[in-house]
């Protein structure tokens, strides 16, 4: 990026690949990944879509690519969820952080839902801890207290400001 003015993408480099491809942007991607949707196997998935062909794919745009181009439907997690629930199909494998599917048996208990195999043996090696760290009581009482605090440089602020508010503009 020749300006200096380029976008660089944070936090996940397959999320940031599927929006090049979606939107044409040129972006400059930060090499991190969600380690759960790391670990998704495609091998493992076409298996379980053999055992079961009626089953649709859904996945988190985080997952990689090569989980990706398996995928019926792609989106976020509401998307993934509305989907599940309003589309025909009676089955679905689903690729993201199987907590999503309580939320589709709660809505459409009728139908199947499979969470997507991962490499190795590992059964729980698809939930991810970190968003177990996350509680309705901390989130309640960082919102009670305002804790922890972050702070951040004015000229910083004013930057992000700006990015953030460009985005607005474009979306």
């Amino acid at each position: 990026m020749p300006d200096g003015r380029g976008i660089v993408f944070a936090p996940d480099r397959h999320l940031g690949r599927y929006l090049i491809r979606k939107t044409g942007r040129d972006m400059v991607l930060w090499p991190g990944t969600c380690q759960v949707h790391e670990i998704f196997s495609e091998k493992r998935i076409v298996q379980l879509k053999l055992q079961h062909p009626e089953a649709k794919v859904i996945a988190h745009p985080e997952c990689d690519d090569r989980v990706l181009a398996l995928a019926d439907h792609i989106g976020s997690t509401s998307s993934l969820l509305k989907f599940a629930l309003e589309d025909e199909s009676q089955a679905f494998i689903v690729a993201t952080e199987p907590g999503i599917i309580h939320q589709m048996q709660k809505g459409a208990p009728h139908k199947q839902y499979y969470s997507a195999p991962v490499e190795g043996a590992c059964v729980s090696c698809a939930e991810c801890p970190h968003m177990r760290l996350n509680t309705l009581e901390k989130l309640y009482l960082c919102l009670r207290d305002q804790r922890p605090e972050v702070t951040v440089a004015p000229e910083v602020q004013e930057r992000a400001l700006r990015a953030i508010n460009r985005m607005l503009e474009l979306s």
